[in-house]
């Protein structure tokens, strides 16, 4: 995120934004009818909130309701069409277990590659929806966010339009750029008009 590591909280506010579109290539998020809703870049000036921040209303969708999995759009491309069969049978991209405490099952493990297309399933729970979602890394949120041409903090994001987000088996989907280690994160407005963020750590492998 920085040159420097922070030694404690007041260094946080020394950090510049971390751009998600170094590790994405493409994201999408199926909304409450079942549309896929392209991820759009934009420099967000709504990501940072001055408010009482709420436990998320979403959570991993349990594996045997609809199973995380990688897929390839191009058909002749065998070779990759070959991987991604082989990643399936003996990759658990999300928590196979419903009983794992909440702070360790967004856990995931994705594939990166301009082939793939990593598929994570999420539920809307309390028959909360949501029009304004975006992406971006988590820690993002601990920054000023960037000045450059705006009169208040940017983070830079992924917007989804203002479509109507909710229900279950909800399907995020992502092509990746690289391999690593990161902490990312939905930013949620959602339908009882509190701001809430669900957490993933992904673990991208080559």
């Amino acid at each position: 995120m920085s040159s420097f590591t922070p030694q404690s909280w007041n260094d946080f506010a020394l950090l510049s934004p971390m751009n998600p579109s170094s590790l994405i290539q493409t994201i999408s998020l199926q909304d409450q009818a079942g549309a896929i809703q392209p991820g759009t870049f934009l420099r967000s000036p709504s990501w940072l909130q001055n408010v009482n921040w709420v436990t998320s209303p979403m959570a991993v969708t349990p594996s045997a309701t609809a199973n995380a999995h990688l897929f390839v759009p191009n058909v002749a491309d065998f070779a990759s069409v070959a991987i991604a069969a082989a990643w399936n049978t003996s990759h658990a991209m999300t928590s196979i277990n419903t009983k794992l405490p909440l702070c360790v099952e967004n856990i995931m493990f994705l594939k990166a590659g301009g082939a793939f297309v990593n598929y994570i399933y999420l539920d809307w729970l309390g028959g909360l929806t949501s029009t304004d979602v975006q992406f971006s890394f988590r820690d993002n949120s601990l920054t000023d966010g960037d000045f450059a041409n705006s009169a208040t903090g940017t983070i830079p994001a992924f917007t989804f339009g203002s479509s109507t987000f909710g229900g279950t088996s909800r399907s995020l989907q992502v092509t990746l750029l690289q391999p690593g280690d990161y902490n990312v994160a939905l930013r949620i407005y959602d339908s009882a008009l509190n701001y809430s963020m669900y957490a993933m750590h992904w673990i991208v492998l080559p």
